[in-house]
């Protein structure tokens, strides 16, 4: 049974029946954005401090700490970069990061001194990048792949009978086999474009209680909802002296996927002294019902010396729509923070995740997502992903009643098992995060500016191609190094009365 490695930049999906991968799963639990202004300065962590609206994101008993009403909104500027080997591509985006306020029922005459209610929208995920790559004489044939799974699966549908019209792999007679229009040695240029769009939103609605300013309980329920959009155009270009005359040919792929889950949390702080705050919080999955809608496309062109005359073919999979349930893992959350002489504040967060335990379950025509050779999506999860343990840590200094300087580092663990993948390919898929900003606190009104830089890096490939049976048959692209990063500014505006 072939496997068409997919890796995180989401390279050439291997169709719409083997949409869902790990990638998915990794996609949506991994939610790097950080809420308002102020706590994305501190990096995020915030699950021991509360008393900002994006801090029950990580731990809901953080609303335990309001003592007035508010309400906040926060805008975001990004810039997404992506260089692949020696090609930088940029994308800019504007979206909503939050917006939300709480109401306070406060008695300070009482053990209970007071009960709130949040409600809050927060930008989780901002899918927006585009990535351009180019190899030349990549030595590999995406045409080759094409013809492996036309002489496996027949190609009487699908992407092999796109292929075939398109005049990408043909059938020899005489062998009884579906060969390459391009050889290895023939193809000698490749590019890709890809473009991402979308977000991941979740909305709020958050009780929390204060018991004697010493101990804060919280529980929100969540509903999340995903807007992703995938573009790729995959192109490649035959030398002039090929066997069948192929110039240069396109496949581009489409996938936009639409989903809408629940969740709850629970979390709670301990002040033990007015100067050591200890927080722990517990993420249920979010349960997502799922709808890909995905196409292909391709075109080539040929050319024909002896008649100088060009010819052109294209063809196309009909667009089809796949529903699916997905469940992301558990977060457990724990997390210190420190205020002395109310002027320093010093906060950390600790957040482990088992991503071997998502799932995805309920596909069209009864779909479980598990085989018996052990390729299914689920059976990819227990082999290809492990626990993480992800680490932020913040600052922040107060000047004077008005003026507070903030600063923050995030660490989120990659996700994947190294030893899964192949030795190419094998890369650090760990994202890390540097922030600062300001804060302005004028009574009623307080408005917050951070800017944090998200950056990565992995190796990937145009394809990949195993062969279980046969590893003759095991094809590879080039590898492509790629860095990201991601650079963001927001403002947060509140006002508290």
């Amino acid at each position: 049974m072939k496997k068409l490695y997919i890796l995180p930049a989401l390279l050439l999906l291997s169709g719409l029946a083997s949409a869902q991968t790990v990638n998915d799963i990794v996609r949506y639990s991994t939610t790097t954005n950080t809420g308002s202004a102020r706590s994305t300065a501190m990096g995020g962590a915030f699950g021991a401090l509360g008393g900002d609206l994006s801090s029950i994101v990580v731990n809901p008993a953080g609303i335990g700490e309001f003592r007035k009403a508010e309400v906040s909104i926060t805008p975001s500027l990004n810039i997404a970069k992506t260089k692949s080997d020696d090609r930088v591509s940029n994308q800019l985006s504007l979206q909503l990061g939050t917006l939300g306020g709480v109401f306070v029922f406060h008695n300070p005459n009482s053990s209970w001194r007071g009960f709130n209610l949040g409600i809050n929208y927060n930008n989780l995920n901002n899918f927006n990048r585009t990535t351009s790559q180019y190899v030349y004489n990549s030595g590999t044939s995406f045409t080759e792949i094409l013809a492996l799974e036309a002489n496996k699966y027949g190609a009487s549908g699908g992407r092999e009978k796109m292929a075939l019209n398109a005049g990408l792999i043909s059938f020899n007679n005489e062998t009884g086999f579906f060969e390459p229009t391009l050889l290895p040695e023939e193809e000698v240029t490749q590019r890709k474009h890809i473009r991402e769009d979308g977000y991941q939103g979740g909305y709020d609605l958050t009780f929390g209680a204060n018991y004697k300013d010493k101990l804060y309980l919280g529980m929100t329920i969540g509903v999340q909802n995903i807007h992703y959009k995938f573009e790729s155009v995959f192109m490649g270009k035959g030398d002039t002296g090929n066997f069948f005359g192929l110039d240069k040919y396109t496949v581009g792929q489409y996938l936009k996927t639409q989903g809408i889950g629940t969740n709850f949390k629970f979390g709670m702080i301990y002040r033990p002294i007015p100067e050591l705050r200890i927080g722990a919080a517990v993420h249920s999955p979010t349960f997502f019902s799922m709808k890909d809608t995905y196409s292909e496309d391709a075109y080539s062109e040929f050319y024909e010396p002896d008649e100088n005359n060009d010819c052109s073919y294209r063809s196309y999979i009909t667009p089809a729509t796949y529903n699916y349930d997905m469940q992301t893992p558990w977060k457990l959350v724990i997390s210190a923070a420190t205020v002395l002489m109310q002027k320093a504040t010093l906060s950390v967060d600790y957040e482990y995740s088992n991503y071997t335990l998502a799932r995805f379950s309920n596909g069209d025509d009864v779909e479980d997502f598990y085989t018996a050779d052990g390729t299914g999506a689920n059976d990819q999860i227990i082999s290809e992903l492990k626990a993480t343990h992800n680490f932020r840590a913040g600052v922040e200094y107060r000047l004077n009643n008005t003026v507070s300087l903030r600063g923050g580092y995030a660490y989120w663990d990659s996700p994947y098992k190294m030893s899964s993948m192949p030795t190419l390919l094998r890369s650090n898929l760990k994202i890390q995060a540097i922030s600062a900003g300001f804060g302005t606190n004028f009574g009623m009104f307080f408005i917050d500016a951070a800017y944090v830089c998200k950056f990565s890096k992995d190796i990937t490939s145009f394809y990949f191609y195993q062969d279980s049976f046969d590893s003759a048959d095991d094809i590879i692209a080039n590898p492509l190094h790629n860095k990201y990063a991601n650079h963001e500014g927001r403002i947060t505006l509140g006002m508290r009365f």
